[in-house]
């Protein structure tokens, strides 16, 4: 298998792996590390933030977004007690000029591996399978002839509630730490969140208890940034790393960070493991029983090979040979990968922070377990139904755990709950998702999943010009197209096809009913609206793609730029638009005007 390798690094491990050998790359290269609850980002500097639940919402340690300096995140100093030479784990923050320096980005796990002053180190970071727990395994060798005393700071901000905390000399004021002497850790809690409670009241506590502890009793810590970092002092040299001591500070209103040291010596080729542990539970019961229980090395180890055993038995279930290994790579491996643990499972990236579900954009990335295990498909689907309204209007996006959503004027968000259904029972041939029962956000009573469908159908259909076609409104598929549509004129030729399609996909759902109703109902339906495309869609070559609400078209010959658009010619024929002549005709206007060959 080829590696592909480029000045920045290449792959490995059969694909499973991108090694990092140029940490300087263009901007942060990031791994996105989650068990569907608790999640963790980094890059392969070492900066980045966890989360519980909600990335935005119930963001666990502060975060700043700036992807040129990216000197924000969990950082693990190392210091040498004798001479007083100090570096981190990973490059940022002390930017010190690594002997060596490889991130390995895996499946599940982030490795960074450096050697600074004659210390080789090991920093692996995963996310245990089930509990809402970050591990840091840290293996150090000294690879010197002497016997070398070292210490290693732990550092980070505590954020415990919404990101970005910008008011944060107000929000320190409910943040409390504590240190529990008996078994190594910090707890941290807030008796603020900007998350509202049932009843609507936004002055509320915090939910959680936040813990940090290592496998190694620390010999010091602290929980206030200003006696860590020193005033007007900065990440690259603080205070008590500077001088080897800790405050020992905890406490309420402090500017809460946590800081664990922990004092170690190691003999000429000597090796020696530690475990950092960062998480959030219910309370500090659940919290000091996953501290006790992660405190063990062994039982770490176990939980890294358990986590990569899940991933494994997800990402194998299904897996494509061709002649190209680039495109193996990237089907059998990084993209479902992508998939579930950015899109569906962290919904947050360094480039968007995100935390609230999509009603399209889950919906449709769901598809990915489709092959592998239907069941998260299930629950998807399940999920977005009870995130739509009576009438079928639906969210266009909501955030868990506080459950505040936007209604949609984007008409094609009300048709991926029919489309993924279908997509649903055409794999599994699970006929009974149809009868499963689910609220509205409106009404508790609810209804059918197949009434569900319905509603949402209906919806789209009071959302039709004179002319027979779906108003745009907000935007289609294309998020773009945002403003061309707000009074409700402007049309979209692509929303046509996609409805085309959901209606001709339910008719046989429909039909394994007898609901002879909706059958006729959306046959007819389906009859106009194929017509209505090709007559006032077809712009004379091919289908153009919307219309203003001044009636201007967009991605036609009649434009200076974007004169022919992908999706609705390729739409055409996915959604049976297209005669068979046309068909041939636009994916031809497809290959000459935007196939593009290099040359």
């Amino acid at each position: 298998m080829k590696n592909f390798k480029t000045k920045y690094g290449h792959f490995a491990n059969n694909g499973k792996e991108f090694v990092i050998t140029d940490f300087k790359t263009p901007r942060p290269w990031t791994n996105i590390l989650t068990n569907g609850d608790f999640g963790a980002i980094v890059s392969q500097t070492g900066s980045g933030y966890s989360w519980k639940s909600n990335a935005q919402l119930n963001r666990i340690t502060r975060w700043e977004q700036d992807l040129i300096k990216d000197e924000w995140g969990k950082y693990l100093y190392i210091r040498d007690d004798v001479s007083g030479k100090f570096w981190s784990a990973g490059w940022k923050p002390v930017c010190a000029e690594p002997e060596f320096y490889e991130v390995h980005h895996g499946i599940g796990y982030t490795k960074i591996v450096s050697r600074n002053n004659g210390i080789e180190s090991e920093l692996l970071m995963f996310i245990a399978n089930d509990e809402p727990v970050e591990l840091w395994k840290v293996t150090l060798k000294n690879t010197t002839k002497k016997e070398r005393t070292l210490s290693l700071y732990s550092y980070f901000e505590w954020n415990l509630g919404a990101a970005p905390d910008w008011h944060r000399e107000f929000h320190k004021c409910f943040l409390n730490t504590e240190y529990d002497s008996t078994l190594g850790a910090i707890y941290g809690t807030k008796r603020l969140w900007e998350v509202p409670s049932p009843n609507g009241h936004w002055n509320r506590d915090w939910e959680y208890v936040a813990f940090h502890s290592s496998s190694i009793k620390p010999s010091g810590f602290d929980c206030d940034k200003e006696s860590f970092m020193g005033m007007y002092e900065n990440q690259r040299a603080p205070k008590s790393v500077v001088e080897g001591k800790m405050k020992k500070q905890s406490g309420n209103s402090l500017d809460a960070i946590g800081s664990l040291q922990i004092k170690i010596k190691l003999k000429p080729n000597e090796s020696k493991e530690i475990v950092f542990i960062l998480g959030a539970t219910e309370d500090k019961i659940k919290a000091k029983s996953f501290v006790k229980k992660y405190q063990s090395v062994k039982t770490v180890d176990a939980e890294f090979s358990a986590m990569q055993k899940k991933w494994d038995g997800l990402l194998g279930a299904l897996e494509v040979h061709t002649p190209d290994d680039s495109m193996n790579i990237m089907l059998n491996t990084w993209l479902k990968y992508q998939a579930i643990a950015g899109r569906l499972w962290g919904r947050t990236g360094y480039y968007q922070t995100g935390g609230a579900f999509g009603f399209r954009d889950q919906l449709q990335d769901s598809q990915i377990f489709l092959p592998i295990d239907s069941t998260y498909t299930k629950k998807q689907i399940l999920l977005h139904a009870r995130h739509q309204f009576k009438d079928g209007q639906v969210y266009h996006w909501w955030h868990p755990l506080s459950e505040v959503g936007l209604p949609t004027d984007m008409t094609d968000d009300l048709l991926w709950l029919p489309f993924i259904v279908n997509a649903y029972i055409e794999e599994t041939n699970d006929y009974s998702i149809l009868n499963d029962q689910e609220p509205f956000i409106d009404d508790a009573n609810g209804a059918t999943i197949y009434d569900h469908c319905v509603r949402a159908i209906e919806k789209v259909y009071t959302r039709m010009s004179k002319r027979g076609l779906p108003l745009i409104g907000a935007g289609d598929w294309n998020d773009g197209l945002s403003a061309v549509g707000l009074q409700w004129k402007g049309e979209s030729i692509w929303l046509g096809q996609f409805l085309h399609t959901v209606l001709l996909n339910f008719i046989p759902l429909a039909e394994k009913r007898s609901d002879s109703t909706v059958i006729e109902r959306f046959r007819v339906r389906a009859m106009k609206l194929r017509d209505a495309i090709n007559i006032e869609g077809w712009d004379g070559e091919y289908y153009y793609g919307a219309t203003k609400d001044n009636g201007e078209k967009l991605g036609s010959k009649t434009n200076t730029e974007g004169k022919v658009w992908l999706n609705t010619q390729t739409w055409s024929v996915i959604g049976d638009v297209a005669d068979e002549h046309r068909a041939h005709q636009v994916m031809d206007v497809v290959e000459k005007k935007l196939e593009h060959k290099p040359g």
